[in-house]
């Protein structure tokens, strides 16, 4: 065998994108270990260390037990980083995780005979068992499973490991994210890396048999491969991460039992496979085929050499002292801890009249009787683990849960959680914004999601496209790379519009030539319940300057752009109800601004409201000239407004005096040509009419 490559990289069998697919995820532990040790040259010399170590340990201090008891008990904790969606998976798949662990280290899977003859004779029971803590690091019990929420679930990483890790030198730390940031399935650090990163990094659909994983051999197992690298396993290929090239004939993993080979590339399972002179050891953890079963002895004693050494602190994790600290001893008996209460952060935006689902996500312990409370909500209360709950009455409404098990009771009020709005929205079209009164914001309707609590969508008086004021998202400081920010527009009342037209002016400037900042606009007809998606600008399409600029970038008169939306359809046009939203995805992008939010169309005047005031306006078409009159029977404000088809304001004759009677006023043409929306505002109520204007 030659002499195991220094660099080796841990990774995972990709199973499957989701649990309804069966698609091979590639790994990316090689690149997060080249990092690692770019950043800590320390780590690659500790790891070299260990492997000097375990050539030594195998020769003198081989252990095994005659009893098949295991030597090693590991204290384990998961940590789940979700944001409310199927990631933040049970109690009951973190435990089958940790019986499938067991069952793989020591042997005792149902398929062992599986394993093909020729491997029987070194087909190693590892004698190393996993319990979940039952005591966290300040003595408080814990189920050994954590819940953390944060948006970086669906870009993870090293990132999550800050939000929270136990000291790896008591815990197993495992971190269960929606999407690792690379794409992979999962990772794992060899033993020397800083403390604060140690432990794996895995997908949920790779965690366990049951919930959202699969079930197949790829997911169940994945983390028993992962486990394999924790513990100083390389591939059996050796040290690369690229399986099936003939070179890796050349290399080796440096375990004098695994079969050289250069490794299953297509995640297939075929036993009597002979890459290198001889069969190969595909049943294997650590291969990439799809039929994980065993380790050979010369692996385990690999693993024992890691849990001896004091590299990693692998060594202080099975001392006494730690299964005591963390409840973990022989004979312990496991407490029952409080629950602790839990629901969705996510605001709800409905429509009066309509409905919404919840569920019950505490966690810590079994629930055993719980009671909803939901202001302004039908019904009131309930007890049911999944609520539906209807709202009649427009207004914002906070959500109550009290969970009670058999050792404690926990409370949480969502503030805000429900907001209702109008069927029939008052918002009325046109419709335009410029920012340059509005006050406060996001009032008025407005709404800013900012699920990454780092930089929001905020109202600013540095730039605009027309005046100073507009929209900004600061991304070239506090938001993270994957962070998803949205500004959400008030909504508007389309019943009586025809081929309505959406615009808004955007300036953006990227901070590389690889940008891939995404830029969404979404409309919603149900108050915010469900959306379309209009329009979506990247890379060199969404940017309006024509270099990159990693300085902060805002806007000169030059550097805006204005997007129209077609909303003509029926889908939006003549709705009660229409929302809009912006939605940026950031790729480390710069400043991105949005500004002069026009919504306009052929609006129809109210006809009781036209036969009320006695409304004209002819000659239309007109020539030189537009007349306007109408009457007021009682006293009443009158403002006119026109608007072009792009929705542009061109004309704004102010409010007249309070006064009742006729009124008339004349709009000249002053190169008007074509359609215009003309606007009266009578009192607080805005009526719409279609003009033409020719030459």
């Amino acid at each position: 065998m030659k002499k195991l490559i220094l660099f080796l990289f841990a990774s995972i069998i990709a199973a499957s994108a989701s649990a309804q697919n069966d698609a091979p995820r590639g790994c990316s532990t090689d690149v997060m270990w080249l990092e690692a040790i770019k950043k800590d040259p320390q780590a690659a010399i500790n790891r070299q260390k260990l492997l000097d170590f375990a050539k030594v340990f195998k020769g003198t201090q081989k252990r095994t037990s005659s009893s098949g008891i295991p030597i090693f008990t590991i204290p384990i904790v998961f940590h789940v980083i979700h944001n409310y969606g199927i990631e933040n998976i049970s109690n009951a798949q973190v435990i089958d995780a940790v019986d499938i662990l067991n069952l793989s280290f020591q042997k005792l899977n149902p398929d062992t005979g599986d394993v093909i003859p020729l491997f029987q004779p070194i087909f190693a029971n590892c004698e190393i068992q996993f319990r979940l803590a039952n005591l966290d690091p300040q003595g408080n019990c814990t189920n050994g499973i954590t819940h953390t929420v944060s948006a970086l679930t669906t870009s993870a990483g090293d990132n999550v490991k800050a939000l929270i890790g136990w000291p790896s030198d008591q815990y197993f730390n495992v971190w269960v994210v929606a999407e690792i940031a690379s794409g992979a399935a999962g990772y794992a650090y060899y033993p020397g890396v800083s403390s604060s990163i140690d432990g794996v990094v895995i997908r949920h659909d790779y965690v366990g048999g049951i919930g959202t994983s699969n079930g197949s051999n790829y997911a169940e197992r994945s983390l028993t491969h992962e486990v394999g690298h924790w513990l100083n396993l390389p591939h059996t290929w050796g040290g690369t991460n690229n399986p099936g090239l003939p070179s890796n004939c050349g290399t080796d993993d440096g375990i004098a039992d695994t079969p050289n080979t250069i490794g299953t590339a297509n995640f297939s399972c075929n036993t009597s496979q002979n890459t290198c002179g001889q069969i190969d050891n595909v049943q294997n953890y650590m291969d990439y085929a799809s039929c994980h079963k065993m380790f050979t002895e010369g692996q385990r004693d690999e693993m024992h050499a890691a849990l001896y050494s004091n590299i990693g602190s692998r060594d202080m994790l099975w001392d006494p002292s730690t299964l005591l600290a963390t409840g973990t001893e022989d004979g312990r008996v496991t407490q029952t801890c409080a629950p602790v209460a839990d629901v969705t952060n996510k605001k709800f935006a409905i429509c009066e009249g309509a409905t919404i689902s919840l569920k019950d996500v505490s966690y810590a312990a079994d629930v055993v009787s719980r009671v909803w409370t939901f202001q302004g909500g039908t019904p009131a209360t309930d007890t049911s683990a999944n609520p539906i709950v209807t709202y009649n009455t427009v207004g914002t409404y906070d959500v109550t849960l009290t969970v009670t098990g058999t050792n404690g009771t926990s409370t949480i009020t969502r503030t805000g959680l429900v907001n209702v709005y109008p069927a029939t929205a008052t918002n009325l079209i046109p419709y335009s914004e410029s920012f340059e009164t509005i006050s406060p914001f996001p009032g008025n309707d407005w709404e800013v999601m900012n699920e990454g609590n780092t930089s929001a969508w905020n109202l600013v008086a540095t730039a605009g496209a027309t005046g100073t004021h507009s929209l900004k998202l600061l991304n070239v400081s506090n938001n993270p790379s994957g962070n998803v920010d949205a500004v959400l527009t008030p909504n508007f009342n389309l019943t009586n519009v025809t081929a309505t037209q959406l615009s808004f002016a955007v300036a953006f400037a990227p901070r590389s030539s690889g940008d891939s900042s995404i830029l969404k606009v979404f409309i919603s007809t149900n108050c915010g319940v469900s959306w379309q998606q209009r329009l979506s600008r990247s890379g060199s399409a969404l940017q309006t300057t024509t270099n990159p600029l990693f300085g902060a970038f805002t806007p000169n008169a030059t550097q805006w752009r204005t997007e129209t939306i077609n909303l003509s359809s029926s889908l939006f046009s003549g709705k009660p109800s229409v929302r809009v939203k912006f939605e940026y995805t950031n790729d480390n992008g710069n400043n991105i601004y949005i500004d002069d939010i026009n919504i306009s169309g052929i609006v129809g005047l109210n006809e009781i409201l036209l036969n009320k005031y006695e409304f004209k306006a002819f000659p239309n078409p007109a020539d030189s000239k537009l007349n306007i009159e109408l009457n007021r029977e009682e006293p009443a404000t009158v403002a006119l407004e026109l608007f072009d088809v792009t929705g542009r304001k061109v004309l704004d004759i102010p409010a007249s005096s309070k006064t009742s009677g006729a009124f008339s006023t004349t709009i000249e043409n002053n190169g008007y040509n074509g359609m215009y929306i003309l606007s009266v505002r009578i009192n607080e109520q805005v009526y719409q009419q279609k003009v033409m204007f020719k030459n």
